[in-house]
């Protein structure tokens, strides 16, 4: 039932990525409410309900995927050294995927397992003011680790375990003192910082659909103008370490046409 790393083709080593076989369903969402195929999306239910198959085998008593196997995938950054036995991220985006499998066909049960999900994740995964990146499993019991990445806080607000209705002080920190310029700062340094993808991706693309484009193409300066000067292009990561001409950062342009339009 899991999808092959870069679907439709296969990893020649047989590896895959289970947190990104979940974007595709939401892929999958996006594509047809801009087009309307429903042809595709029907085609796509046994590949999304055997993904959703391969995912029980991981559930545990709470309703949570723990201990999943293969490449974990949260972003570049100390996250991804945080992928077991639960991850919070990663269950966020289990929970966005069922939502998603709900509108498409239609399985209302699926919508109920994600708030549970999100439940649960509100209930026992904080740390003081933020949201712990996993939990592990220690004589029977999950217990969180007490690490906390920035990049964990915008998984929380963009899959909706958390929105600034419901949580408005850990809104307020990550609106006005997160950002580009917190390192330097020196603000919440126990809080390991996003890197360009997708973690700060996240942020902006949130920041956007709360509609504050001012606050977007100010800090797309602090994120991307100097990768730009530099390269002429925007890169995988902060540093030139990666690709530094990467697909995923075409996105960019989607802000500057949304900021275009409310101007």
């Amino acid at each position: 039932g899991m999808l092959p790393m870069c679907y439709p083709s296969d990893h020649y080593d047989g590896v895959f990525i289970p947190s990104w076989a979940m974007w595709y369903v939401l892929e999958l969402r996006e594509y047809f409410s801009r087009s309307g195929d429903r042809a595709l999306v029907d085609r796509a239910k046994p590949r999304v309900l055997g993904l959703v198959r391969y995912f029980d085998d991981f559930l545990n008593a709470d309703g949570l995927l723990e201990k999943l196997q293969a490449w974990v995938f949260v972003e570049w950054s100390r996250a991804n050294h945080l992928v077991q036995d639960v991850n919070v991220p990663t269950n966020a985006l289990y929970a966005a995927m069922l939502d998603a499998i709900t509108e498409l066909y239609g399985l209302s049960e699926y919508a109920e397992r994600a708030d549970r999900i999100r439940r649960y994740i509100r209930s026992h995964a904080r740390v003081e003011k933020f949201y712990c990146d996993n939990a592990l499993r220690e004589n029977g019991t999950l217990r969180l680790s007490g690490e906390c990445t920035e990049v964990c806080q915008y998984y929380m607000f963009y899959f909706g375990v958390a929105s600034p209705e419901s949580d408005p002080e850990l809104w307020r920190i990550l609106r006005d003192e997160f950002g580009p310029d917190r390192q330097k700062n020196g603000l919440y340094p126990e809080i390991y910082p996003a890197n360009a993808f997708i973690g700060n991706y996240l942020r902006l693309d949130y920041l956007a659909r709360r509609g504050l484009m001012d606050q977007v193409l100010r800090e797309m300066r602090g994120y991307f103008l100097y990768m730009s000067e530099t390269t002429g292009t925007l890169w995988e990561h902060v540093s030139p370490e990666a690709s530094c001409n990467h697909g995923f950062a075409s996105h960019a342009a989607v802000w500057l046409l949304q900021a275009r339009g409310e101007r």
